[in-house]
């Protein structure tokens, strides 16, 4: 994959990156309260969100340390120190953005009992958050 795709790939608002938790991790596209797959994975598993989500939390440095130790898997120093390491880099990509994208780390708890940590775009989260709002009958 060449840098201009890497680029495109990381300016595609419509991308859900699960980091860790009871969904796989890698890259997940929403589309219409439905996670899919990236079709390069060659999973073929769909993540229904409408009327399903229990919880969705905005995550911080502090608290994703906090949400490591629950979920147990060893996330938040990749975390931390990519943000610390991937500031130069993270800097070209919001420049290259103009300032038009935002992502956010958020802990998505399903009403099945299934949690996730993923990064998401602004917009991602809002429609999330929406979703979370819905209920069963709909």
């Amino acid at each position: 994959m060449g840098i201009l795709d890497k680029i495109n790939d990381s300016l595609d608002w419509r991308k859900v990156k699960v980091l860790g938790g009871d969904i796989p991790t890698g890259e997940w596209d929403f589309n219409g309260g439905m996670m899919t797959p990236d079709p390069e994975s060659g999973r073929s598993d769909v993540v229904s969100l409408m009327g399903e989500i229990q919880k969705l939390e905005i995550q911080t440095e502090e608290s994703v340390r906090d949400v490591a130790k629950t979920l147990g898997f060893t996330l938040a120093g990749g975390i931390l120190l990519g943000t610390i390491v991937g500031g130069p880099i993270g800097a070209a990509v919001g420049f290259l953005a103009a300032g038009k994208r935002k992502e956010v780390c958020v802990l998505c708890v399903m009403k099945d009992g299934r949690k996730f940590l993923a990064t998401v775009d602004q917009r991602i989260y809002q429609q999330m958050l929406g979703l979370s709002m819905m209920g069963e009958d709909h």
